[in-house]
């Protein structure tokens, strides 16, 4: 991977990656986004998407309440449990 590959791969709009790992997703203002939890009673989850700042922030975290973000490359690697490389990988193959 090359840094024009991992450049273009920074400024994928992290909609689109939501939407590549299967993420259901409701508005909830202007440029943010919630995810829906897989079980309908639940409603949705905790995890916020910024369409702006191509960016997310889980309020209550994955794993012992602690709290997670970042960048299109840790919502992958947050929701696939995977390394950067592995995250890299899936964003390259259905991006470039």
């Amino acid at each position: 991977m090359n840094k024009r590959n991992l450049d273009h791969c920074r400024n994928i709009p992290i909609l689109r990656v939501a939407e590549s790992l299967g993420l259901e997703l409701r508005r909830t203002g202007s440029g943010t986004w919630n995810v829906k939890d897989g079980n309908d009673r639940l409603g949705y989850t905790s995890l916020t998407i910024f369409e702006k700042t191509n960016n997310w922030r889980r309020w209550s975290g994955k794993v012992s309440g602690g709290v997670s973000k970042g960048s299109i490359f840790d919502l992958v690697m947050h929701m696939r449990d995977c390394n950067f490389k592995e995250a890299l990988n899936f964003l390259s193959s259905r991006f470039l």
